[in-house]
């Protein structure tokens, strides 16, 4: 464990060897380390610094970042405005030009890889 514990020198002899002393230093840094995680938890603990007024105007809320009450509906309905339904979702033809699209794609690929084994000599 590491607070294991120390053989305490007698209070009227200074610390006979540096590992004695090195070690009485770092118990005193654990134990700072420790006050100071203590200290961290206790400030979290603590109310804030910052207490609105009671009663705040809509428009001061609006400029400290609060989302106004309405502003989620409006913002579902714009999206669900601009996606397409699904019966519109695709037609033959965008289907049909996104198969071209793929097929050319591929195919730039696939001469692109047999170019590259032809050249090398591994086919």
């Amino acid at each position: 464990f590491w607070l294991k514990p120390v053989a305490q020198p007698s209070p009227r002899a200074a610390p006979a060897t540096p590992q004695a002393s090195a070690a009485m230093a770092g118990r005193s840094g654990q134990l700072l380390i420790a006050l100071l995680v203590a200290g961290a938890f206790v400030a979290t603990l603590l109310p804030a610094a910052f207490v609105p007024a009671p009663g705040a105007e809509p428009q001061a809320a609006a400029l400290r970042g609060a989302v106004p009450a309405g502003s989620f509906a409006a913002t579902y309905g714009a999206l669900a405005a601009t996606a397409p339904m699904p019966a519109e979702a695709f037609t033959e033809k965008t289907l049909n030009q996104f198969g071209q699209f793929f097929a050319i794609f591929f195919l730039g690929f696939f001469v692109a890889g047999l170019a590259r084994m032809l050249t090398i000599g591994r086919l």
